[in-house]
């Protein structure tokens, strides 16, 4: 071999390691780059998000909150089936772990086995929020090797054709039992007004004996449907009521249960007594949950009257989007709460209730209008 030919071949083994390292530090940049955007993207949403997946519900609860029921020009678009599959697909791309569907009533959907499919096929864990009318063993079988969490509306035993318009309380109770020989864990939603105080203790108990395993504790919230029946609100004696009716059954029965709305710090008598009972008084809105309204618009909860952007715009519009930020920065106290001492506790409590019912994310918690009873 000659000395040019030896030359040529190491010139070009010199320039083949520097075309190497070169494309290397491109490809490293590249993937880093590919990286960082993709650990921007699962970082954007919380882990857990509570998807409306309809309008549509069969029952006239009086109580219902959902914002389109007091909103005439609120849009009436629901998603296909292919348009809930991005969704969901972009919901897990963005960073939820966990989904819940609701409504509305998700079972009016026809589809809603493809969705609950889907969503699993994606990895992530899934709920089922539903008032139970038309679950049947059969429904049960097939939400059994999902392993969904089923969560059933119990407002009422004696008032619960009152408080939803129909009557069927005993198929629901019949389904917590169900759904017990079958191994599929459930929770009874039970949401708190005046009508159902004064039964409360059998209104969770019932469930419970059935066969629940946890109990999700609301009390009535204005908003939807329930702006007009206002008269239903809790005062501060009445909640004292509901918490410690609440811990008395959760205790007897040995199970837990959580509040499923934050409550302001300074209406709570004794916080720390509560063993079987969890009581939050922080806003979780887009820091821990999010919501998906029927179509496809981000709310930072399921409260929320204002839809921030699409969900195939949730990674150019969030978290940049003012209103979001409102919510990571807690910049929605309301003025009576800014020099509170237990402002390290608590956020004033929920912040969309508040929006809804006093008109601005910085009004006063509903409960706050008793605020005789709040401890200074």
């Amino acid at each position: 071999m000659s000395f040019w030919c030896k030359r040529e071949n190491a010139q070009s083994r010199t320039q083949s390691r520097t075309q190497s390292r070169t494309q290397s530090q491109t490809q490293s940049k590249t993937q880093s780059k590919t990286q960082s955007n993709v650990l921007a993207a699962e970082t954007i949403l919380p882990k857990i998000a509570v998807f409306e997946v309809t309008y549509r519900c069969p029952h006239r609860c009086a109580f219902c909150y959902c914002p389109w029921e007091n909103a005439q020009d609120w849009p009436k678009d629901e998603l296909s089936t292919e348009e809930v599959f991005s969704a969901l697909e972009m919901l897990r791309r963005c960073g939820v772990r966990q989904v819940t569907f609701s409504g509305g009533e998700p079972t009016q959907r026809p589809d809603l086995r493809e969705l609950l499919l889907h969503a699993r096929s994606l990895g992530l864990h899934v709920g089922l929020i539903s008032n139970g009318r038309v679950l049947d063993a059969e429904w049960l079988d097939f939400l059994r090797p999902l392993h969904v969490q089923l969560s059933l509306s119990v407002p009422g035993i004696e008032t619960f054709e009152q408080t939803t318009g129909v009557s069927g309380v005993g198929h629901v109770l019949q389904l917590f039992s169900m759904a017990k020989e079958r191994g599929i864990k459930t929770c009874a939603n039970v949401t708190v007004s005046r009508t159902n105080l004064p039964e409360l203790y059998e209104n969770i108990a019932y469930p419970l004996i059935y066969g629940a395993d946890y109990l999700l504790l609301n009390r009535f919230m204005p908003g939807g449907r329930g702006m007009q029946h206002t008269e239903l609100l809790l005062n501060a004696d009445e909640l004292d009521l509901m918490l410690e009716t609440a811990e008395k059954v959760l205790s007897r029965a040995g199970k837990k249960g959580h509040v499923g709305t934050e409550l302001p710090y300074c209406v709570l008598r004794d916080p720390k007594k509560f063993r079987f009972l969890q009581i939050s008084s922080r806003c979780s809105a887009a820091r821990y949950f999010c919501a998906l309204d029927p179509g496809g618009w981000l709310k930072p909860c399921n409260h929320s009257p204002v839809r921030v952007c699409r969900f195939d715009e949730i990674p150019d519009q969030i978290p940049a989007h003012p209103y979001w930020k409102r919510f990571l920065e807690s910049d929605y106290l309301p003025e009576m709460c800014t020099d509170c001492r237990h402002l390290s506790l608590c956020r004033g409590g929920c912040r969309e209730a508040a929006h809804v019912f006093g008109g601005s994310l910085n009004s006063p918690d509903p409960l706050l209008a008793d605020i005789s009873k709040t401890r200074t």
